[in-house]
């Protein structure tokens, strides 16, 4: 469960990252992404397609925005004019895109600590439990 958290964090702070840090190989990652999504298909399987729905249309957002981008670019100062709206809905795109990403993930943490809070309090409990029983035996160690 805290490998799906750490891998959860991971992937947000990547995902976060302006659009020219995604173009960067990854490495390590990408293993943590595949490691991310094996979790959630054995948890989970449609929340694992819902995820890879929501990480290949950010993609082809930020590959449409490298491309309006480009394009916006390319023309000269009199044709900007002309690029400007595409170029303005592709960032709303990839904006709406990144969201929509990061809502999974923060409902998806949200979720494992909800469980974790859960088990805190439960281990808790148990070792409330245990107070008065150590205190005892705590008490006729002193006796002898």
């Amino acid at each position: 469960m805290i490998r799906v958290l750490v891998g959860a964090i991971l992937l947000a702070l990547l995902l976060a990252a302006p659009t020219s840090a995604a173009a960067q190989p990854r490495g390590n990652a990408e293993d943590d992404e595949r490691a991310f999504v094996e979790t959630l298909r054995r948890g989970e399987p449609a929340l694992a397609e819902r995820y890879l729905a929501l990480r290949d249309a950010r993609e082809q957002a930020i590959a449409e925005l490298k491309r309006a981008e480009a394009r916006y670019a390319a023309a000269g100062p009199d044709l900007r004019s002309v690029f400007l709206p595409q170029l303005r809905q592709a960032r709303r795109k990839y904006a709406e895109s990144s969201l929509a990403l990061l809502d999974f993930l923060d409902a998806r943490d949200r979720e494992a600590l909800a469980v974790h809070q859960d088990s805190i309090g439960r281990i808790n409990a148990i070792l409330e439990q245990r107070k008065p029983t150590r205190a005892e035996l705590e008490k006729l160690l002193r006796a002898e």
